[in-house]
């Protein structure tokens, strides 16, 4: 589990990165360290080989070692103490050398003498007297363009050995030194990185199905951390939404099914203890039937309300006039307005055409004109504003009735919500029916609002997007 944590990767990460960049970053240290001191010397060996190869030592190249060294000694200076020379003719053949070479020769290759042989010189590093490594320059001297003799000059190479070995040393102790305070390093960084990370861990911890109240602390909500945090918190409030709404839906079936249902029940059993008045009989039938009509309803709106939600709500969608459609419900429903001397009239504007289900269209408008009905006192008006909009129609239906509560407005489209003392069983209402104008809207594309005066009366507008005549 350790080794499988963020932290423990970052830390990894940024570990494996600083080594290689310290690796990169060494070896390039170390190299431009021992190309300058190399250069160094070659810089210090070519300028005794070009002082050799001088007019002025001409008559002392070919002389004894004894006499060469003193010569070399005298003309160059003390610098010359640790240098070894060799002087060759074109063809490669030593006739002169420094005595500290003693029997030891300086090697000199094919390769040097064609490189030579074009009046060029060159370095190289190569095994010296008593098996250590000195470095020779190799210098031409010309005459005529035409190559006359070589001087070799070399120098051990102990000093830069030395420096390298110690630059080495210190490099070989201090990079894991360095690799193990950069591991404390993004360690702790990391923890410091993800200790947001650990408090939505334990907070998340904390919120279960009874405690989705529960929020997650955005410590920071410009940063990333905190962007997932406000983003968990948003799908909380949709979950806890939901929850909410399945809580308040399974109530409210239980108790509106509960009911039709003792009264089935109680009617069932009186009639087969009283089966022997057909009158009473048919009577708690007619009663039984009923019930049985308004579970048949909740069910079939439930079921309608489920498809829509889930967006597998099949639409037969044809060119619909709303204001045919309209004219034709706002008929319908003068009858029983009349029986409670509501008026009802109709305005509009002209055609206006949807694309729409008109079945659907019909469940929609027939749930306002009803809830209107049931809302509106005696003696009231309803009255149905068909207007086109850029792009939308319309719909208004108005009523003059008590009004909504603004408490209640924000609930009024959820299932089974009624309206204190406004709405109840006796009315007839299932809860549903603004429910499914909501619904059934937006499976339209459209959408209803609610609008209440303070005075009294609620205009629901449903907005259908319109489609050219």
């Amino acid at each position: 589990m350790f080794f499988r944590s963020i932290r423990f990767t970052l830390t990894l990460w940024y570990l494996v990165t600083s080594a290689v960049i310290l690796l990169l970053f060494s070896t390039f240290l170390y190299l431009t360290i021992s190309s300058r001191l190399f250069a160094e010397v070659d810089r210090e060996l070519l300028a005794i080989a070009e002082a050799v190869a001088s007019p002025t030592l001409e008559p002392f190249r070919n002389s004894a070692p004894s006499v060469l060294d003193q010569v070399l000694e005298d003309f160059i200076g003390p610098k010359f103490a640790d240098k070894f020379v060799q002087i060759s003719d074109a063809s490669g053949r030593v006739f002169s050398r420094s005595k500290n070479l003693q029997q030891f020769r300086l090697p000199l290759d094919k390769p040097t003498l064609l490189i030579a042989g074009l009046g060029k010189s060159s370095s190289q590093t190569r095994k010296g007297p008593h098996a250590h490594r000195i470095r020779t320059i190799v210098l031409p001297v010309m005459a005529d363009g035409r190559l006359e003799q070589i001087v070799q000059v070399g120098a051990p190479l102990t000093g830069v050995t030395e420096t390298l070995d110690k630059i080495l040393l210190v490099l070989t102790v201090s990079i894991p030194s360095s690799l193990l305070l950069l591991w404390c390093g993004g360690w702790f960084l990391a923890g410091r990185a993800l200790k947001p990370v650990d408090l939505i861990t334990r907070s998340a911890q904390k919120i279960s199905a009874e405690n989705l109240s529960h929020r997650l602390e955005v410590v920071n909500p410009n940063d990333e951390i905190g962007r997932l945090a406000e983003t968990f918190n948003h799908t909380l409030d949709r979950l806890e939404s939901s929850f909410n709404r399945t809580r308040r839906f399974s109530t409210d079936v239980s108790h509106e099914l509960r009911t039709p249902l003792t009264i089935l029940r109680g009617e069932t059993e009186v009639g087969l203890r009283w089966c022997g008045n057909p009158d009473e009989f048919k009577k708690i039938l007619r009663s039984n039937l009923e019930e049985i009509n308004r579970m048949s309803d909740i069910i079939a709106h439930l079921l309608e309300l489920s498809r829509a939600e889930e967006g597998k709500l099949t639409l037969d969608l044809k060119r619909v006039d709303l204001q045919e459609l309209l004219q034709n419900l706002v008929q319908q429903t003068r009858l029983p307005a009349e029986e409670q001397k509501i008026a009802i009239a109709m305005t509009g504007s002209g055609p206006v055409y949807v694309s729409g289900d008109i079945l659907r269209l019909k469940q929609i408008f027939l749930n306002l004109l009803d809830n209107a009905l049931k809302f509106t006192p005696y003696g009231g008006e309803i009255r149905v504003l068909l207007e086109h909009e850029p792009g939308w129609a319309k719909v208004s239906v108005i009523d003059s009735g008590p009004g909504i509560p603004e408490k209640d407005l924000p609930y009024i489209f959820d299932q089974f919500y009624r309206v204190d003392k406004a709405r109840n069983r006796k009315d007839g209402g299932s809860g549903l029916g603004l429910s499914l104008v909501r619904s059934l809207s937006e499976a339209h594309g459209g959408r209803v609002e609610l609008q209440c005066n303070p005075g009294g009366g609620c205009a629901f507008t449903v907005y259908l997007p319109t489609t050219p005549p």
